[in-house]
């Protein structure tokens, strides 16, 4: 639902819109903001979250404004109540519950200033079954997933989507051994220490609806979930989502066809105006006042689909044309355009650049520990780490360093340096 906190600010403030030559930049005069906002539904079976945060201006570089210390709880059209826990940032969790699918359920908040909010009670739904998830190839360099489901009662009618999506990212150079601490140690592949391989999970910012309402039965078909390009190092190795589908009443749908609409029709203003826009949400304490959401609630269909490089229809991004070998190390363009190396001498000669990064890492074992030492007090604190030695094989058939040491940046070492974890979700295969 970010985009829908998006939508509020720009439908219930002013829009921004760009004529032929310059931007236009409405004036704000006597603008209130500051309205409740609540994102989340009331979930069976599964963890509930809802958010709340207070709007904000368009002018406003402030992301997120949360509501803190508020009091929230869902209740029942039997007057059961169930707390929910804050959990900092606006953030409050009720823990998994199973709640009766004959019954009807509100989320209940009063906030720190004393105002008390209520959603509409509204009837527990069952969700279906995710029936399938695939992908078609929609351009020469995209495709797009899908997913089907139908319900046998026909009483579902209204889908709701929304994914996670995890991929992973290999370094130019893989790690071997480590040296931290004064000490050096091996470093396995797929360790928790093993830095060579990352993964990166996001989370959907699109408002995913559809609905069966015209057809005889209830069955959703081809009900697109999102594109993608090969352009994206999403694809360069396997690339796993969760989708998660959420059975909808006809209000709640009509609130997000309408939400959804608004969101597309913001642009220029020769465009139609957005529509007014109000959820399910009201304040008690004040009946006048806006409040931003909707609050559904349902079970959860969940289903996971893994796309392997191999059964990619469009292929992996483009690969750097220095890259040789297996194909789990695919380095697209242009995240590899800078991996390059310089070799340091045992005297510490050569090429250099200052270094800014903790850590001494290799691909072998050097054989003079007072160099590796040396350096890792020298250039142990840079932007680039050693990842490699030279080694020349004897004529016994075993292997002895000439004291070359090869250095890259560390961007190209450590995958952490860019946000992601070298942590793999349980998941994740391989």
């Amino acid at each position: 639902m970010k985009k829908a906190f998006v939508f509020f600010m720009a439908a219930g403030i002013c829009l921004m819109a760009i004529s032929c030559k310059k931007v236009y930049t409405p004036q704000l005069v006597g603008v209130t903001t500051n309205f409740l906002a609540v994102d989340g539904d009331i979930i069976s079976g599964d963890t509930t979250f809802i958010r709340l945060s207070r709007t904000t201006k368009l002018t406003d570089t402030t992301t997120i404004k949360p509501e803190l210390k508020a009091i929230i709880s869902v209740e029942s059209d039997q007057n059961t109540f169930y707390p929910l826990t804050e959990k900092g940032k606006g953030s409050y969790i009720l823990g998994v519950t199973n709640f009766d699918k004959n019954r009807k359920y509100r989320l209940n908040i009063k906030t720190s200033d004393g105002k008390v909010y209520q959603s509409d009670f509204v009837p527990m739904k069952v969700t279906p079954a995710i029936d399938s998830i695939y992908i078609k190839q929609t351009q020469p360099n995209e495709i797009t997933f899908y997913a089907d489901a139908h319900d046998g009662t026909n009483s579902t009618r209204y889908y709701r989507y929304d994914y996670t999506d995890t991929w992973s990212y290999n370094t130019f150079y893989h790690i071997i051994y480590q040296y931290n601490n004064g000490k050096l140690s091996h470093v396995p592949p797929g360790s928790v220490n093993d830095i060579s391989t990352c993964y990166r999970t996001s989370k959907s910012n699109m408002l995913i609806i559809g609905s069966t309402i015209k057809l005889s039965e209830d069955v959703l078909k081809q009900q697109q979930v999102f594109s993608i390009t090969n352009s994206s190092e999403k694809l360069a190795h396997t690339y796993v989502i969760q989708l998660r589908q959420y059975a909808l009443t006809k209000e709640a749908f009509e609130y997000y066809e309408r939400l959804k609409k608004n969101t597309e029709q913001i642009g220029s203003i020769f465009d139609p105006q957005p529509s007014a826009l109000s959820g399910n949400i009201h304040c008690i304490t004040t009946p006048s006042e806006l409040v931003l959401g909707f609050v559904s609630a349902s079970t959860i269909a969940r289903k996971q689909f893994t796309l392997f490089t191999k059964d990619n229809l469009i292929g992996a991004p483009e690969i750097h044309p220095n890259v040789v070998g297996i194909e789990r190390y695919a380095y697209p363009l242009p995240y590899y355009e800078k991996c390059s190396s310089v070799k340091i001498d045992a005297n510490g000669q050569g090429d250099t650049w200052k270094f800014t990064y903790p850590g001494t890492l290799f691909l072998d074992e050097p054989q003079s520990p007072a160099f590796y030492i040396r350096a890792n007090k020298s250039w142990g604190s840079g932007d680039s780490l050693l990842y490699d030695i030279k080694w020349t094989k004897r004529q016994d058939g075993t292997y002895i360093t000439d004291n070359t040491y090869f250095y890259a940046p560390a961007a190209c070492v450590d995958c952490r340096l860019r946000g992601y974890t070298n942590i793999k979700p349980s998941y994740y295969p391989y």
